[in-house]
């Protein structure tokens, strides 16, 4: 008799267990999907801003004919976001052409509108050239700007970057991103 009731007793002590160790690997699970929950609600309230920040190419045939003289390249940019954008990249590229310039622009605030920058801090001409973008005599030209391919890359308000390629699609490529220092003018 003592037998039986002490296989009872390791029996219902071996059930109890396998019953606790199912129940903490279900712990676990629910731990990990509210930990998924919450860091798909961090990276939606992340991208909220930033998904109000887009740019297209202008061209001096085009609303900002004003702005945009001929030849010069130039976008317009909209933060339509809640707070503004640092250290914000204008990439253009016009492929047939092999050549890529960048516009900086150190802030911009949210706006109803958007601002247009025309110009560029620096190009280059890398790779091969079509050869109907070969002018006569030798140099390159340039597709109108409103042909361009506009890249953005900026950095948010928390410190994450981003980049907007010129499909559109936003992807956050950095995160606790230190602003560049302001530049000293000379005196």
């Amino acid at each position: 008799m003592a037998l039986v009731v002490a296989a009872l007793a390791v029996l219902v002590a071996g059930a109890a267990a396998f019953l606790a160790f199912q129940a903490l690997k279900g712990v676990r699970r629910a731990v990990s999907a509210a930990g998924d929950l919450l860091a798909a609600y961090q990276l939606a309230e992340a991208r909220a801003d930033a998904e109000r920040v887009c740019a297209w190419a202008v061209s001096e045939r085009e609303t900002f004919e004003k702005i945009i003289t001929r030849g010069v390249v130039g976008a317009a940019v909209r933060n339509a976001g809640q707070t503004p954008v640092y250290d914000l990249e204008i990439v253009f590229r016009d492929p047939p052409a092999a050549w890529t310039a960048i516009r900086r622009v150190r802030i911009v605030p949210p706006a109803e509108q958007p601002e247009v920058y025309a110009g560029f801090d620096e190009e280059s001409t890398d790779g091969p050239v079509e050869r109907d973008r070969i002018n006569e005599d030798g140099t390159i030209r340039l597709a109108p700007s409103a042909d361009m391919h506009v890249e953005l890359r900026f950095t948010d308000s928390r410190g994450r970057r981003w980049q907007r390629d010129d499909h559109g699609i936003l992807a956050q490529v950095g995160e606790n991103v230190a602003r560049a220092p302001a530049p000293v003018e000379p005196v």
